[in-house]
């Protein structure tokens, strides 16, 4: 393992991990987005890299303003319906009026290994931090990145209602938990008129 040591973002944290990657693509999985095990998010990220050879990042479409709070892909072709999506570029949480597209980009990436070369490559930020952001854009903007579009599967373990929503759900998937936790819910809510 590696240990970042002190929070100089998350390129920062990404760019330590060089050496154990080696020349090899390679995956990121931020714990703040939890996958329900159904999802098949990230078999598709790879077999799309293994189509494209580029690095594949997941983006699902935010209506409105919650757009705000994600970085925002920009598709190189606008018409461009997916699921995969060839990307120009990104926005790091951009105001609605400047998002380039409705399509925020989620805690799943597939790298190469080109993305160290720019993590070395982008200044620190606010606070010292390197943005991932920033190397992902340049990486876009050399043709070297696409985006899976997907639908289904995620918490948002970082809000509240999703962080109760997944405990729910994982509880009522386990064989050992479900049968009861699944009772207790339903008259509860039977009880709450819910």
């Amino acid at each position: 393992y590696v240990r970042q040591g002190e929070p100089l973002g998350l390129g920062h944290a990404l760019g330590l991990a060089r050496e154990h990657v080696g020349e090899y693509p390679f995956v990121v999985l931020l714990p703040d987005d939890l996958m329900h095990h159904s999802s098949p998010l990230l078999c598709d990220m790879i077999a799309a890299h293994q189509r494209t050879g580029r690095s594949v990042v997941a983006l699902k479409r935010v209506p409105g303003k919650a757009i705000e709070s994600y970085g925002v892909a920009v598709p190189a072709d606008k018409d461009d319906a997916g699921p995969v999506i060839e990307l120009a570029g990104m926005v790091e949480k951009p105001s609605l009026a400047e998002a380039p597209s409705d399509l925020a980009i989620m805690g799943r990436y597939l790298f190469t290994p080109e993305i160290f070369d720019l993590i070395d490559q982008v200044q620190p930020g606010a606070a010292g931090e390197i943005q991932l952001t920033d190397a992902m854009a340049g990486l876009a903007a050399k043709g070297g990145m696409s985006g899976l579009v997907f639908e289904t599967g995620r918490f948002d373990i970082g809000t509240k209602p999703d962080f109760l929503k997944a405990r729910v759900e994982f509880a009522l998937d386990r064989d050992d938990l479900g049968p009861d936790f699944g009772k207790w819910l339903g008259e509860l809510v039977r009880e709450r008129g819910l």
